[in-house]
């Protein structure tokens, strides 16, 4: 096995070793957070020259980085691209195999793009699906909430897109088993869109070019059908959204091989994300999200702004407080940051993970058996001001 993952690494086709990467688990390199020795630092700081030196040869030749026991882990390689077979890379849940198909046709890529942006799909004609995911924001909204139709605000923040075509559940709690499903919910909800299904329908049936749009995406549905459906919108809907990728940056070029493509203070920030800063955890991969639930200690249990997340879903005390992982790719542009949009400034947010980040409700006589309990993962780092500006240097060259 670990002869063929390196001759997987070594291919010189970035695309498809970036396609098997994204599922490949990587368990024999990682070592648990007490063995992640301080490597090139020496008494007066870290060493830039042994860093470069470390990371000079292809990821399977890196330091190992910090992972707990038990966790499942990726290693990072280029996103892949949405010009590959899509059976290599979208995810395993209900919506795939529809999903796969209409990605091999390009007018339901073309007419989702169109209807993403048309704000005719809100009851009212106020929101699209851009005005809380814009492309220049990494496809969130800048806001701490979601705001919508009538000014409406949500519960939580508009969530990046770019992990979605390669998550089994959606949305931060997870509630949409599929793509499909997904990108309906927004319509539906009276804080968004406010709209349903039928209506959005009936209002495309009667707008140009709409109709002659979905005929030639889909083809005829049968003599007294009109081709404009719900299940076609939720389709080409999502299958747009399955072909955004992240804008590249001087991490791709890093992992395309440029070493050079990252200053001294961002290579510090890499090496100590995947070592002393225990990211790697969560946020690895291609699209730097392991897609899991994780409690950080921010559901507010039993004060003002409670948010139990997944748990609000299942049901399962297990769940208590646990929210997706979101991807990192492009993070600097997506703020404000985590579920509640609680955090405006990227770096406080660095402060907040190297005290052990939240607090969760404190043991109590009886046990509360719905008292949320924070992961594991989450735990004080001891990073120093300037390994937290090295950190905050990797992030915004994401």
């Amino acid at each position: 096995m670990a002869a063929s993952r390196l001759s997987l690494l070594r291919r010189s086709a970035a695309a498809l070793a970036g396609a098997a990467a994204l599922w490949s688990a990587q368990p024999a390199r990682a070592q648990d957070a007490s063995a992640a020795a301080p490597a090139c630092r020496q008494a007066a700081g870290w060493d830039a020259a042994c860093l470069r030196a470390r990371y000079a040869g292809p990821a399977s030749e890196w330091p190992a980085p910090a992972i707990d026991p038990g966790v499942r882990w990726r290693e990072w390689a280029p996103a892949p691209s949405a010009d590959l077979p899509p059976g290599q890379w979208t995810a395993a849940n209900p919506g795939q195999a529809t999903l796969n198909a209409d990605l091999a046709r390009p007018g339901v890529t073309a007419l989702g793009q169109m209807l993403f942006f048309d704000s005719r799909l809100s009851r009212k004609g106020q929101v699209s699906c851009a005005s809380c995911h814009q492309p220049q924001r990494a496809f969130t909204d800048g806001r701490a909430l979601a705001v919508g139709e009538d000014a409406l605000m949500g519960r939580r923040r508009s969530m990046p897109l770019y992990a979605a075509p390669f998550s089994p559940a959606l949305f931060w709690d997870g509630r949409a088993a599929s793509l499909q499903e997904q990108v309906l919910g927004p319509i539906h909800d009276a804080r968004e869109m406010n709209h349903d299904a039928a209506g959005a329908v009936a209002r495309l049936r009667d707008t140009p070019p709409y109709p002659a749009e979905f005929l030639r995406a889909f083809g005829d549905a049968g003599p007294t059908q009109s081709p404009v459906t719900a299940d076609r919108l939720a389709r080409a809907l999502a299958a747009y959204v399955a072909t955004l990728r992240p804008e590249r940056t001087a991490f791709d070029a890093f992992l395309d091989g440029r070493r050079d493509a990252l200053d001294d203070a961002q290579l510090l920030g890499l090496h100590l994300f995947r070592t002393k800063a225990r990211c790697m955890n969560c946020h690895n991969g291609p699209l730097l999200t392991d897609n899991g639930f994780h409690n950080i200690g921010l559901s507010f249990y039993g004060r003002r702004n409670q948010d139990l997340g997944r748990y609000e879903v299942t049901r399962d005390p297990r769940d208590l407080g646990k929210f997706r992982t979101p991807s990192l790719r492009n993070v600097s542009r997506a703020g404000p940051w985590m579920h509640n949009g609680l955090f405006g400034d990227l770096k406080g947010l660095l402060r907040m993970y190297n005290a052990g980040m939240g607090r969760e409700t404190p043991p109590a006589d009886p046990p509360d058996p719905y008292a949320p309990v924070k992961s594991p993962h989450i735990r004080r780092l001891d990073l120093t001001p300037e390994e937290i500006d090295a950190l905050l240097a990797f992030l915004e060259a994401l």
